[in-house]
């Protein structure tokens, strides 16, 4: 179905990009350049937010902007789990949804870490057309699993 999908846009896309060449009043030669320059724009034009958007969603992906450690506690049993919910980050080509969960220290109530899980079902085509195969470009989502947030509190030395 995917495959009969970019098949039809592209042939649509080479319609229109024929159709528009034709109307210039140049010789063939320099018509059949500018097809080629359009051909590729006009495919690729549903895609571009979803092209933009994994770039940006892996950007937010990385360890300094999903995990934060503010200070370090003496043992894990001095930190409380606390989930803050779920939202969206602003300013992105695609929607992103995020969910922090921070660590508290016990005593003091302090943030001491923070973990970010993002998600994404994709740009236009892949939540319109693709209908929940999720994003083209990139993955769907970044989060840690359950038995890695106790590595990774330990290795980033909160505990």
């Amino acid at each position: 179905l995917f495959l009969l999908v970019v098949l039809f846009w592209a042939a649509v896309a080479s319609a229109l990009a024929f159709k528009l060449v034709k109307r210039i009043p140049v010789s063939v030669g320099l018509r059949a350049a500018l097809w080629l320059a359009l051909m590729p724009l006009l495919l690729l034009a549903p895609m571009a937010d979803e092209i933009a958007g994994a770039r940006q969603f892996e950007a937010l992906c990385r360890p300094e902007n999903a995990y934060q450690v503010h200070f370090k506690v003496d043992h894990p049993r001095d930190l409380r789990q606390v989930h803050k919910g779920h939202g969206t980050v602003a300013g992105r080509w695609i929607p992103i949804s995020v969910e922090q969960t921070d660590y508290l220290d016990r005593r003091t109530g302090a943030v001491a870490a923070s973990v970010k899980a993002y998600s994404t079902e994709g740009g236009w085509f892949a939540r319109k057309i693709l209908r929940g195969w999720g994003p083209w470009f990139g993955r769907g989502e970044c989060a840690m699993k359950p038995g890695q947030v106790r590595q990774w509190l330990t290795t980033a030395g909160t505990v």
